[in-house]
Formats: structure tokens, C-alpha cells, sequence
């Protein structure tokens, strides 16, 4: 009889044992919960913060850098050299200011992307591409028209630690070949931590031709061109309606080139 008696104790024990870890459980998962969602509103308040107020805290940080690294140089070199009250007040400030000038422009530099530069940067690449060559013609040159839009570069919480997203660039302009014209189609990103502009990292280089059947691509494909819903197709129709009116805008530039210079003969008959 000692046997089924365990039995039955040890039943028991697991049903009270489960029944502790489901009310637990059951407590348990409103709290979690809860917690997720204060975590997801601090997150979304510090990054709204930032959006708003980016400006004044960039500023604050370099006021305190500017003054406290001016107080660790004129420490420093007080114990070394006799310096005047004048020099000790102006020349570290202005050195401290320089400095911290300097290593702004150097942090905006790693983290912000150039459109010049990119498209500078592109027409080498095109001007060395075969496929695009033989397409359109050699030399290639480009125009003024340009249409561009940046995405990412600010604060970004994640698991509650500050990261800088990403910046992306992208960016369409007409190309003129010695035989054709075509469009060109691109999606870059800056490599993180990289100051130089040659760190771009091309995710998408396509150009689109009249009359040729398909797309050449230099780098990416397809679905790199689909990418952010069609953003880089959204940026075609200005561009290609600004080419489309520059016909109109040099007749319309010659049309009044030509009344001012019939103007003074007018005048000339009337008088």
C-alpha cells in the first residue's frame, strides 16, 4: 500500500507545483507587459528629444568641451611656463575653440554624406564601366539637374543604448553620352566611422537608357532598385519633366533676348 500512496503524493505535488507556475505566470505577463511598453515610450521620448533639441545639446556639449578642455591646457601649462593673465584668458579659449571646432567638422564629416561628392564620385565610376560606354557613348558628362533625398543619420535607442542610424543617400540625374542620353539611378551609404568621402559604399548604380531594353546595372540589382517602396522611381518624374522643359525654358530665354534687343529700335521708331 506504501507505493500507490507515493503515487498519489507526487501527483499531487506536480498538479500544485504547475498550478504555482501558471498563477505566477498569469501575474507575471501583465507586469512584463508593462514594462515593455514604458521601455518602448522612453525609447520613443528620448528620440523625440533629440529631434527637437539636437541643436542646443550639440551646442552645450561643445560649450562644455570648449571650457573644460581650455582649463586642462592652461593647468597644464602653467606649471611649465609664466603666463600672462591676458594669454591664459584669450589664447587657450581661442585655441580650446578651435579645437573643438575642428573635431565637429570632423564628426560631421563621418556621418553626413555629400551629394556633390557622390556624384562625383559615380561619374568615375560610369566613365570606367564598358557596358555603360558602349551604351551611350564615350566621353559621358553630366548636368546640373539633379534630385536627391537623405534618409537616417539620427539617434536611434536600441536595448535603451544610443546608436547613429545610418544616412543613405538617393539620388538621380540625366547622363548625355556621344550617341544617347540615359538616367541614372543611385543608392549609396556611408561606411560608419569613415571621413573620407571616398567610404561610400554604393548599394545601387543603374543607368537607364532610351531605347536600350533593360536596365545596366553597375552595382545592385533589381531589388536594390525596388527598395523603400520604389523611392528611387518616385524621384524620376521631376527629373524627367525638368528635362522635358528645358526645351521650353531656352525658347522662352530667346524670346526675350529677342524684345530686348528689338526694344531700343522701337523706341528709336516711335520717337
Amino acid at each position: 500500500m506504501e507505493k500507490p500512496r507515493a503515487v498519489v503524493e507526487s501527483v499531487k505535488n506536480s498538479e500544485f507545483a504547475e498550478g504555482t507556475k501558471g498563477a505566477l505566470s498569469a501575474v507575471s505577463a501583465p507586469v512584463a507587459k508593462t514594462l515593455v511598453s514604458y521601455r518602448e515610450a522612453l525609447k520613443l521620448q528620448i528620440e523625440a528629444f533629440w529631434r527637437r533639441n539636437y541643436l542646443v545639446v550639440v551646442g552645450a556639449v561643445g560649450l562644455a568641451a570648449c571650457l573644460l578642455l581650455w582649463k586642462v591646457m592652461f593647468g597644464i601649462a602653467s606649471l611649465f611656463v609664466s603666463l600672462s593673465e591676458g594669454m591664459a584668458k584669450y589664447g587657450f579659449l581661442a585655441l580650446a575653440a578651435a579645437m573643438v571646432t575642428f573635431s565637429g567638422m570632423v564628426l560631421k564629416a563621418r556621418y553626413t554624406i555629400n551629394p556633390d561628392a557622390v556624384y562625383r564620385i559615380a561619374m568615375r565610376k560610369l566613365n570606367t564601366s564598358a557596358d555603360v560606354l558602349k551604351a551611350l557613348g564615350a566621353p559621358l558628362s553630366g548636368t546640373d539637374i539633379r534630385a536627391y533625398v537623405m534618409t537616417g543619420g539620427g539617434l536611434r535607442i536600441n536595448n535603451l543604448k544610443p546608436r547613429v542610424s545610418s544616412k543613405r543617400c538617393f539620388l538621380i540625374f540625366p547622363i548625355q553620352g556621344s550617341e544617347k542620353r540615359g538616367l541614372v539611378s543611385i543608392e549609396t551609404k556611408k561606411k560608419q566611422g569613415q571621413a573620407s568621402s571616398l567610404f561610400y559604399d554604393f548599394k545601387l548604380l543603374a543607368v537607364d537608357i532610351a531605347g536600350h531594353e533593360g536596365r545596366i546595372y553597375v552595382a545592385g540589382d533589381e531589388a536594390e532598385y525596388k527598395i523603400g517602396g520604389g523611392l528611387i522611381a518616385e524621384l524620376r518624374d521631376p527629373i524627367v519633366k525638368a528635362m522635358a522643359a528645358q526645351n521650353e525654358f531656352e525658347a522662352q530665354d530667346d524670346k526675350e533676348e529677342k524684345e530686348m534687343e528689338e526694344a531700343p529700335a522701337l523706341k528709336a521708331s516711335e520717337s
